[in-house]
Parts: structure tokens; sequence; C-alpha cells
């Protein structure tokens, strides 16, 4: 009898307890809950207000857009918010200045649980203000030989750039050639006689060049000759001139990319390319074009002046092949900075990069400067860095100015852009670059931005430059002030 009391008592006890233990679990889970949503709350509330001001500084000084930017912001970043709170706040104001927003917003988030205890709510607030910077922009656009190959697929070659000479004797397949099969074949030719001189004054009349600097096809010296049928590039390992054929050697290298190319299939009639080429040479009205992707990266790069305000911003405009060269200096008169991006030269050349830097950098600390403004530089380049100046040696001297001794080496020239780069930084200059095409080095280009606190945009094609622009704008001409 006197067990079963005492056990009687200590499972009394244990009901307690386990009552108590569960009633204090409960208050911590109820309490975990609750200041979960609060805190939950307090960070959207402050992301919401925050991407409200940033849209709606894109669009100061027209407020009424500004509002509407904000609003839209707002209703797509606080959904909790709006759904979990009372009383829920939301308010735009513009400072002084016509260039700054700012966005409030607060809310009651009802509790669950600490209402037992006498908490009824939680009070959120938050704050953000963004403001257009003022911006110094060098702009500073490839313009190498690449940048018109989407246009004239001939312009590539193995050592040189190529052309027709005179287009009353560029040769033309007589068999076609098909996919894929041997490395070494025999194609037959309307005419061979092109390819079969070794005569300075015959190579002067067959390619219309200067018989000083005549153009070899043939093996002569160690020098093999090329050709390009289509965008296949072939090597000549011999000429028979009795049938009009030749023994080439097929899909070779494009030292121009890199690329190897490939055995395709080439139609009777198919053109047959020699000779040295500009991308002038090949266009039909000269330096006047077309040149693809060059003339859409022009329109892109007026679309992306557009997108700046005179009233504070100034943008300069430079290109670069071989070397850098000064286009514009910086300025607010947008109409001149656009009629000197339409007057650019056109594509010929290797890729300087560093030297591309660096011209930016002397355009940033030239006529036009203010001491308040972001400085920016946009790079776009279509390739890798393959030039450079000075000697194999950084020396910062070789990129002081806009003239340029060029030397040629892929890691050389990477190297010294990188060290160009730095100097930019230093500068406090945030590069934006700008890869376009498949041939960029996307690591390279993300590394240069990185290094200076900007950040790389790739655009597969032309069409989608005007895009890359927009992203770049976006990042550099608003900033939260809060």
């Amino acid at each position: 009898m006197v067990r079963k009391m005492v056990r009687g008592r200590e499972d009394g006890q244990a009901l307690v307890l386990f009552a108590a233990g569960l009633i204090g679990f409960l208050v911590i889970v109820g309490l975990s809950i609750d200041v979960g949503r609060f805190l939950w709350a307090r960070t959207q509330i402050q992301a919401a207000v925050d991407a409200a001001a940033l849209a709606a500084a894109q669009s100061m000084p027209d407020q009424q857009d500004a509002a509407q930017k904000a609003d839209w912001y707002w209703m797509d970043n606080s959904g909790f918010i709006r759904s979990q709170g009372r009383n829920v706040q939301f308010r735009v104001t513009y400072p002084p200045g016509n260039k700054a927003v700012r966005v409030e917003a607060s809310a009651e988030i009802p509790t669950w649980f600490v209402r037992l205890v006498g908490f009824n709510q939680w009070n959120v607030s938050a704050a953000g203000e963004a403001e257009s910077q003022v911006l110094d922009i060098a702009m500073v656009l490839d313009i190498s030989g690449s940048m018109c190959f989407d246009t004239y697929p001939q312009v590539e070659a193995q050592t040189a750039w190529m052309s027709p000479g005179r287009a009353d004797r560029i040769p033309r397949l007589r068999q076609a050639i098909p996919a894929g099969g041997a490395d070494v074949i025999t194609i037959y030719l309307d005419s061979v006689a092109i390819f079969n001189s070794t005569s300075a004054s015959a190579n002067n009349q067959n390619f219309g060049y200067n018989a000083s600097t005549p153009y070899y096809q043939r093996n002569i010296g160690g020098r093999a000759g090329t050709i390009m049928i289509d965008r296949e590039l072939f090597t000549i390992q011999s000429i028979n001139a009795a049938n009009n054929s030749m023994q080439v050697r097929r899909a070779q290298q494009n030292r121009n990319t890199g690329q190897w190319t490939t055995k395709d299939a080439h139609a009777v009639g198919a053109q047959v390319w020699a000779n040295r080429l500009s991308c002038t040479l090949a266009a039909p009205n000269g330096a006047g074009g077309p040149f693809e992707p060059y003339d859409t990266m022009v329109d892109a790069a007026d679309y992306f002046v557009g997108l700046f305000d005179p009233q504070y911003d100034k943008i300069g405009v430079a290109n670069f092949s071989n070397r850098g060269s000064l286009v514009a200096s910086l300025s607010s008169n947008f109409n001149a900075v656009r009629s000197a991006l339409h007057s650019m030269s056109p594509p010929n050349g290797a890729t300087n990069i560093a030297h591309a830097i660096a011209v930016g950098r002397q355009i940033l600390d030239g006529t036009g400067k203010r001491a308040n403004a972001v400085r920016v530089l946009v790079l776009l380049t279509d390739g890798v860095a393959n030039t450079y100046c000075g000697s194999a040696t950084y020396n910062p001297n070789a990129y002081n100015t806009t003239s340029c001794s060029e030397g040629s080496g892929q890691s050389i020239a990477v190297e010294h852009a990188f060290n160009e780069a730095q100097r930019a930084k230093n500068a406090d200059i945030i590069i934006y670059t700008i890869g376009l095409g498949n041939e960029v080095d996307h690591n390279f280009l993300d590394q240069i931005a990185r290094m200076t606190g900007g950040k790389y945009f790739y655009s597969p094609t032309a069409e989608q430059l005007d895009e890359a622009f927009q992203a770049v704008a976006e990042q550099t001409h608003i900033a939260l002030v809060r």
C-alpha cells in the first residue's frame, strides 16, 4: 500500500513537470516563430524600398515615371508585407536637386503567440534613397579586323588577310569538294595561273599588287601559300598548271582566331580567295562598308549614349586595334559624341587591349574631367589581347600617350592589359567589359572588370549589344545613398 502511494505521488509530479516543460517549449517555439516573422518582415521591407528607390532613380528627373517604377518594384518585392501586415504605408518623395528619390514604408505585423504575453504586433519600417550619379564615361570600342568577319568571312586567313586582288582574276572551283574525307586532296579550278607565278611582275598583274611586295601563293622561300574557299582554309602542296589543279591540305588553322577550320562541302563555282585583304578592300563601298558586327556595335554605342543625361553626365570615346586612338574627348554634347562614333575608321588590325585601357584612362584624366564624377571605362571587344606597346617587359611609360610602339604575342599582351587595369583601379576608374561573339576570353574580361570593381557582360551576337549596354548603364547610373 505504501509503495502504491509513493508511486502515485511520483506520477503526479512527473505530469506537472511535463506540463510545465511543454508550456515552456511551446512558448519558445511561439517566440521563435513570431521573432522569425519579424526578422523576415524587416529584411523584406528594407529590400523592397531599396529596389523601389533604385528603379525610380533611373527615371529621374521624370518624377511621374519614377513614382510609377517605384510602385511597380514595391509591389513585386513586398508580397509578405502586404499579405501579412496591417496599416501598410508606402511613400515616394524627391529630395532637392532633381536627381534623388526617397522611398519609405512601414507596416504592423500581427503576432501569433507572443500576444499571450502582451505583444500584439511588430512595427517594421524602412527607408531607401537613391540618386543618379554624376558620371564621366570613356567608351572604348574594338575596331580590329575581325569586326567585319560576319560580313566578309573571306577576310579571315591563316597567315594574312586575303582578297581576290583583281575581281577578274578570282579562280573558281571546276569540281565540287565533298565534306570530310582525306586531309590532302586534289582540287580542280577554272584557272591556276594566279597561283603559279614566281615572278614579281606576274604577281603584280595577277594580284593587283605592288611589284615590290609580291605575295606568292606557292611554297617559295619556305612560305606555304594559303587559300580560302567559303570558310575553310587550305595550304597549297603543289600546282599542276596543265590541268588547272592543285594538291592542297584541308582544314587549316586560322591564326587570327586560333581556330581550326573544318572539312566542309564546297559547290562548283565557289570562289577561291587568295592575296592579302582588309575589310575596306572586301566591302563594295570601300571604307563605307557595310561591316558587321562593326556597324551594329556603332549603333549600340549610339544607343548607350542616349541612356545618359547630358545635364549631369559626360562621355568620351576611343577605339582600338593595333593601338588605342582618341575619337572624342569627354563632353556633355552628346550629338557631337554620336557624330564622332559614326565617323570612326573602318575595322582593321589586331587587338591591343592594354593600350585601349590606357587611352580610356587618358580620356578620363583629360579635357572635361570633373572631381565629383564617378569615373567609368566601358571596354567592348570581340577578340583576345594579342598586341601590346613597348617591350615584352611591361613599362608604364609606353602607355602614357596615344602613340604606341607595337609588339605582338598573346601572353605578353594579356599581362600588359592586367597592368593597365591595375593603373585604372589606382586612378579610381571602374571598368565594365563587354565581350561580343564566340572568340572572346570570358575569364580574362571578367578579371579585368572585377579587379576594378566593375562587371563583365557577354553579348553572344551583335544584335544583343543593346541589352549589354543597357545592363552597363543600369550598373553605373544609380547608387543607394541612404
